[in-house]
C-alpha cells in the first residue's frame, strides 16, 4: 500500500498534465496545416453555401479594365488593410491570445484564397486561373513568407513572455525587421505593380 501511495504521489495532477500538453502543442503550432484546412473550408463554403462575387463581379471587373487605379491613392488603403493585421498580431503576441490569433490568421488567409479561387474558377472557367494569378501576383511572393514568419515571430515572443523562455534579443529584432521588410515590399508591389498586371490580364478578357 505504501508503494502504491508513493506512485500516486509522483503522478502529476490532471490539470498540470493538460497544461503541459497544451504548452507542447503551442510550441509546435501547425500554421501551415491550418492554412491548408482554411483553404479547403473556403472552397467547401463557396460550393455548398453559395457564392458572393465581391471583387470578381462582372461590373467591377469591367470598371477595372477600363481604368487602372491610382497607385498613390491605393497605398493608404492597402497600408491600413495589411497594417492592422500586422500590428494586431504583434500586440496580441504579448498576451495569452497569441496562439488563438495566429491560428485564426493562418486559417483566415487559407480560407480567403480558397474562396477567391473557387469563385474565379466557377464563374470564369479556365480564365479564372488568370484572375487568380492577377489577384495574387506579385505581392504574395512577399506576403506568404512575410506573414508566415511574422506569425512564427509572434509565437516566439509569446513563448518568451508567457513561458519565460530565453529570447535572443538581437536575433529577435533582426527577424522582426526582415518580416516587416518582406511585408513592406508586398504592400509596395500590391499598390504599384499588381494593378499593371491586373489591368493587362483584364484587357484580354
Amino acid at each position: 500500500m505504501k508503494c502504491r501511495s508513493r506512485k500516486m504521489d509522483r503522478r502529476k495532477p490532471d490539470g498540470v498534465g493538460r497544461r503541459n500538453r497544451l504548452k507542447k502543442w503551442i510550441q509546435r503550432l501547425p500554421l501551415l496545416p491550418l492554412c491548408a484546412a482554411g483553404f479547403l473550408c473556403g472552397i467547401l463554403c463557396c460550393l455548398f453555401m453559395g457564392q458572393a462575387d465581391g471583387a470578381l463581379a462582372p461590373e467591377r471587373l469591367r470598371r477595372m479594365r477600363e481604368e487602372m487605379p491610382d497607385p498613390k491613392a491605393l497605398l493608404p488603403c492597402v497600408c491600413w488593410s495589411r497594417g492592422k493585421w500586422i500590428m494586431g498580431l504583434g500586440i496580441l503576441a504579448t498576451t495569452y491570445l497569441a496562439p488563438a490569433a495566429c491560428c485564426g490568421a493562418a486559417a483566415w488567409m487559407g480560407w480567403s484564397l480558397g474562396a477567391f479561387s473557387c469563385v474565379a474558377l466557377s464563374n470564369y472557367g479556365i480564365k479564372g486561373l488568370l484572375l487568380i494569378f492577377a489577384g495574387i501576383f506579385p505581392q504574395w511572393l512577399f506576403y506568404a513568407p512575410g506573414f508566415y514568419f511574422w506569425m512564427e515571430w509572434c509565437m516566439e515572443l509569446y513563448r518568451g513572455i508567457s513561458h519565460r523562455c530565453a529570447l535572443h534579443k538581437k536575433n529577435c529584432l533582426i527577424r522582426m525587421l526582415l518580416c516587416l521588410l518582406f511585408l513592406g515590399i508586398g504592400i509596395f508591389t500590391e499598390c504599384f505593380w499588381n494593378p499593371v498586371v491586373l489591368h493587362g490580364i483584364l484587357s484580354r478578357f
